[in-house]
């Protein structure tokens, strides 16, 4: 199979690699679609060579592996990209990226969907229900990032929400607030393309700088730009007892002023990944119209843009999701 593999200092490699095989309890996927995430702009310089990144996607079961039960070739399914043990007490509780022996696809447990085949434990496809694009396959896994944040904070009906940062998980996470039936939504994002998408995603109104926001407004603020020194500010906008999670990607120490938020006493929350049960939500929302995943799509790029796809990503010249068909 060809696929797009580590090679130095980060960049990829378009290659021709042994096609993976299915083990028990384990299913051959053709990927149809994956997601470039900036999550992998942070982490593809720390993979080692020869690595197959990629995990926001989807595909078609192609093969089933011994002892893999329930499953029949053609079905098209959402893959969960965090393969667990499937019997701890995270596993049962569905909080699988706990698990002690989780293994991340695509950033070093497993190969990724910058691919055109990849394996995945059974546990791991999420069935897309009848009537969905294949295609948005690749749309489950950020959306299930922008419900999980949305439950964290107990996000409800009217709510005033502050989402900082509007790139894809400040976009879904914009999207379930609308759907959720949030009174205001607030997003700020210094790059104008961003602010206008957030306002296509349902933002009532979008703004340059957290600066710019009044203090004290907002019941539920989330900060999806991976920040460190934005904990203070989404103290300072929140209102008493109000609920902020904590959804950026940082390796940076978060100080802030501990005093603010005690006199204030709100909630700081912090949320990563999801769980099996949010990707069927996803799905059903999709299947039911609740959720349109096409405004997060920005373009489609074949395996030898993947290199461009990733440099525009890293510039933030695109919007919301380039998606790969391998």
């Amino acid at each position: 199979m060809r696929a797009a593999v580590i090679a130095s200092g980060g960049r990829y490699e378009i290659s021709e690699v042994p096609d993976p095989s299915p083990g028990p309890g384990e299913l051959l996927l053709r990927v149809t679609a994956c997601g470039f995430c900036g999550s992998d702009v942070k982490a593809r310089a720390a993979m080692p060579a020869g690595e197959i990144m990629g995990h926001e996607f989807g595909g078609e079961v192609v093969g089933i592996g011994p002892e893999t039960t329930g499953w029949r070739e053609g079905t098209q399914v959402a893959v969960l990209p965090a393969l667990s043990c499937g019997r701890c007490e995270w596993c049962a509780s569905g909080r699988v990226i706990h698990c002690p022996q989780v293994r991340l696809v695509g950033l070093g447990g497993s190969g990724g969907g910058f691919a055109e085949l990849a394996v995945v434990t059974a546990a791991a496809a999420i069935p897309l229900a009848p009537g969905i694009d294949p295609l948005y396959s690749a749309l489950v896994e950020p959306f299930a990032v922008g419900l999980h944040i949305a439950r964290t904070g107990h996000l409800t009906e009217g709510d005033d929400v502050l989402v900082v940062g509007a790139g894809t998980v400040g976009l879904t996470t914009i999207a379930w607030a609308r759907q959720r039936g949030a009174r205001r939504i607030t997003a700020v994002d210094p790059v104008a393309i961003r602010r206008s998408a957030a306002a296509s995603f349902g933002a009532t109104e979008v703004v340059g700088s957290v600066e710019e926001v009044a203090a004290g407004t907002y019941s539920f603020v989330a900060e999806c730009a991976g920040r460190a020194s934005l904990l203070d500010a989404c103290v300072t906008v929140a209102r008493p007892g109000g609920r902020i999670v904590m959804a950026g990607v940082t390796i940076e120490p978060t100080p802030f002023a501990s005093v603010a938020a005690l006199m204030k006493e709100v909630s700081v929350g912090f949320a990563v990944y999801y769980t099996p049960e949010e990707f069927r939500t996803v799905v059903d929302a999709f299947a039911g119209g609740q959720i349109d995943p096409e405004p997060l799509i920005a373009r489609w790029v074949g395996l030898s843009e993947v290199n461009e796809a990733f440099d525009d990503l890293a510039n933030v010249t695109a919007s919301a999701k380039i998606l790969l068909r391998p």
